[in-house]
């Protein structure tokens, strides 16, 4: 722990803006700023010369930094952070998603069919209804059945993902186009769900997705860059200035390459891979070349991600103990398969993001890195478990030991009811306690980073605070919290979603905190979050996002 904190409070060269009678593009004065860093936690005002900040202290001392063409904003008493940085989505599957059936949130089944005839009848030259967000706890007894989707969009082909990404409900019109009946097999690392009576139910599992999904048209240049654009402006709005995706396709890279020659890309990217079981020469030499080529502020590669288990709500996490329906997951590999594979990896210098829910799963990554270190002599790499929801307890100290990252996702301790009535159930009370417990991993010294697996939730940083700090729903259930215990702070909160956020991806030395010589990425809140009681975070709204200096969304009630 004292290695790590020494790392996120070394001083940055005095070349780095530390001139007293530097001038400055633009100063932001009058607000109440949370640096993040320990050094200066606290300050009024900030200057900003390029890209970079010059200075951070009072009003006073910033306005000196001020010449006649120096841009000077008046924040009004606003509280400044540092931009949040997501250290866990998939970018573009929440930009496309933006214009497909939203099914989040929904708990009634009827409303969720009469939103997808809806989207069916405004959109009738599409072959394909597609959409996102249900959960398994929506639901009556028996779940999700294809017939209810036949009664809603006819004989069209419907693919709708869970909210988790690991599971889809489709049609039988679907069904029938994949060749799927009483007879097919269930594949390698999937389920096809099936009624009493051997016939599919239309819920499919895991690899069993595929049989449908490979039949789906892929999306054009123009629609991939048209979502991108989309996504960049509502990531701004809220506040984000980096992200970090967790599983990059290459066929989204001319939409990336567009924008970012257009000037557009209002968000910074580090984009993992997907890690293969066997790679191939020709596979990392096309690895490296995408490294080495794109390795910019705004957009590079560095790491790969791989996907060790499934999730709870569709009982595929890989578990050392059944869950109480049974069953102990779906693992996508043997440990050998792990070992190598990461050890390979950790051999050519890519940062290694693993998948990890369960607590099967998370020992087993725990226990690749931990071989990848020890046969190739290796050290600070920094790879991740993704999700870590359910660690066992004798694993937390080894995420310090190791230099293991835990990228957790603040918005997954929402108690909903599908949290409450199947994931919570499914575990049972002993291991409900300590699930999605954030303060586990803090108290453990772990490195924890923030994110949201959008689209599987809201890349909303601020919402996600908000349940990690109260463990209640946004209408403030159950009355103290689910499992209060796993509560942290607000500021614990913020630190994991910038300062710690920066460390996972090797940017602490450029961003994640408000210093001298970090780039100018920062967020103006509408309200002191850090004041008064959580129901705060629900009412703040991000009024500026300010990236390498340039504001990168305004909201209209800030006047300029």
């Amino acid at each position: 722990m004292a290695l790590r904190r020494t790392l996120l409070v070394l001083a940055l060269p005095a070349a780095l803006g530390s001139a007293a009678d530097e001038r400055a593009d633009r100063i932001f004065v009058n607000g109440k700023v949370w640096t993040g860093n320990e050094a200066q936690p606290r300050a009024e005002a900030i200057a900003v010369r390029a890209t970079r900040i010059i200075a951070v202290g009072t009003t006073a001392a910033i306005r000196k930094r001020a010449e006649k063409l120096t841009d000077v904003v008046d924040l009004g008493g606003r509280l400044v952070v540092p931009g949040f940085n997501d250290a866990h989505l998939h970018f573009m599957g929440g930009s496309l998603g933006l214009d497909r059936v939203d099914l989040a949130g929904i708990s009634s089944l009827e409303e969720m069919k009469r939103r997808i005839a809806d989207h069916a009848r405004a959109h009738p030259g599409r072959a394909w209804v597609r959409g996102k967000g249900w959960a398994y706890g929506d639901f009556p007894p028996g779940g999700p059945s294809r017939k209810d989707l036949d009664a809603a969009a006819g004989d069209r082909l419907v693919f709708l993902s869970d909210r988790d990404g690991h599971s889809a409900w489709v049609s039988s019109a679907a069904l029938a186009a994949a060749g799927i009946g009483r007879g097919t097999k269930d594949p390698e690392g999937g389920v096809i769900v099936r009624d009493a009576g051997g016939d599919p139910t239309g819920v499919l599992k895991e690899a069993a997705t595929a049989l449908v999904s490979r039949l789906m048209p892929a999306e054009g240049e123009e629609e991939r860059y048209q979502a991108l654009t989309k996504g960049v402006a509502l990531a701004a709005s809220y506040g984000l200035t980096s992200v970090q995706d967790a599983g990059f396709e290459l066929a989204d890279l001319p939409a990336y390459e567009r924008l970012m020659a257009e000037g557009g890309l209002k968000l910074r990217f580090t984009a993992a891979l997907p890690m293969q079981k066997e790679p191939k020469a020709a596979d990392l030499a096309r690895y490296n070349e995408l490294r080495t080529r794109y390795h910019g502020p705004r957009f590079r590669f560095g790491a790969v991600k791989g996907v060790v288990d499934g999730v709870v709500d569709a009982r595929t996490a890989g578990m050392l103990q059944p869950f109480a329906s049974g069953g102990t997951g779906i693992l996508n590999w043997t440990q050998e398969d792990l070992d190598r594979a990461v050890a390979f990896y950790d051999r050519e210098r890519f940062q290694v993001m693993l998948h990890a829910v369960g607590d099967k799963a998370i020992r087993m990554a725990l226990d690749a890195f931990e071989s990848a270190a020890r046969a190739n002599g290796t050290k600070g790499r920094r790879h991740r478990v993704e999700h870590a929801e359910l660690p066992d307890p004798s694993d937390l100290p080894r995420f310090e030991a190791l230099g293991v990252v835990a990228s957790t996702q603040a918005l997954f301790a929402n108690p909903d009811k599908t949290v409450l009535e199947n994931f919570a159930v499914l575990l049972g009370p002993e291991r409900a306690a300590r699930a999605d417990s954030f303060k586990l991993y803090d108290d453990a010294g772990a490195v924890q980073a923030f994110g949201s697996d959008w689209p599987v939730f809201s890349c909303e940083a601020l919402k996600g605070i908000y349940a990690a700090v109260t463990r209640m729903t946004p209408e403030g259930r159950p009355p103290g919290g689910w499992e209060p215990q796993g509560r942290i702070g607000v500021e614990a909160a913020l630190r994991h979603f910038t300062r710690d956020a920066a460390y996972a991806s090797f940017d602490e030395d450029a961003k994640g905190t408000l210093a001298p010589g970090k780039l100018a990425d920062f967020a103006v809140l509408s309200e002191d979050v850090l004041q008064g009681p959580p129901e705060r975070l629900l009412e703040a709204k991000v009024l500026l996002t300010v990236l390498g200096g340039q504001d990168s969304f305004r909201h209209p009630e800030l006047r300029r």
